[in-house]
C-alpha cells in the first residue's frame, strides 16, 4: 500500500532532502535550473505516486527517481556546456602554503573539466559515489542495478576519468607557452 503523505509531511521532506537532491541532479545534469526541475519533478511524483512502505523508504526514492530523470534529461538533450565548478571547498581551506593551494585548484579545475568529457552515465555514477558519497547499496538502489555491476561501472568510470586527465596533461604539456618562463642567471 502506498505511502500516505500530507502536505506537512512533504513540505519537511522537501526541506529535509531538497538540497542534498538539488546536489545531486546539479552535478549530473550540470545546469542548475534543470536541477531544480528535475528535483521538483521528483517530488510532484512522491506527491502523486509515492513509493510503498514506510517514510523510511522515501529518501532512497527520491534518489533514484532525481538520478534517473536527471540522466532521461541528459539523453535527451546532449548539450556540450562546460562542467561548473563544485563548490567543494573541503581540501583547500585546509591548506597553508599558497602554492600548494594552486596546484590543488588546478587540478580540480582539470578533474572537473575531464569529468565534463565523460559520457553522461560515467559521470553520473562517479558524481553519485564521490560527490554525493553514496555507498554502493545506495547507488545499486538508485540505478535498479546489482551492486557488482554498480562495481565494474565505478571501475570503468574511474578508468575513463583518468585517461581523460591523462589526455589534458599531455595536451596542456604539447602546448607552447605564451610567456617563456626566465631562468635564472648565475
Amino acid at each position: 500500500m502506498p505511502l500516505a503523505l500530507t502536505e506537512h509531511d512533504l513540505g519537511r521532506l522537501m526541506k529535509d532532502l531538497g538540497p542534498r537532491l538539488l546536489a545531486l541532479a546539479r552535478g549530473i545534469c550540470r545546469d542548475s535550473a534543470v536541477a531544480e526541475d528535475v528535483v521538483q519533478e521528483a517530488f510532484v511524483k512522491l506527491w502523486n505516486k509515492p513509493p510503498d512502505g514506510p517514510e523510511q523508504v522515501v529518501p532512497s526514492w527520491l534518489k533514484r527517481v532525481v538520478v534517473n530523470l536527471s540522466i532521461n534529461h541528459l539523453r535527451r538533450r546532449r548539450n556540450t556546456e562546460a562542467l561548473p565548478e563544485f563548490s567543494d571547498d573541503r581540501n583547500l581551506r585546509h591548506e597553508q602554503r599558497p602554492e600548494k593551494a594552486v596546484d590543488l585548484a588546478d587540478n580540480m579545475a582539470r578533474m572537473q573539466r575531464a569529468l565534463g568529457r565523460l559520457p553522461d552515465d560515467k559521470r553520473a555514477i562517479l558524481v553519485m559515489k564521490v560527490y554525493e558519497e553514496m555507498s554502493y547499496d545506495e547507488i545499486a538502489a538508485a540505478l535498479e542495478v546489482p551492486i557488482g555491476t554498480v562495481m565494474s561501472r565505478l571501475n570503468r568510470a574511474r578508468a575513463a576519468l583518468r585517461d581523460e586527465m591523462e589526455a589534458e596533461l599531455n595536451h596542456a604539456e604539447a602546448e607552447p607557452l605564451i610567456f617563456p618562463l626566465r631562468r635564472k642567471q648565475g
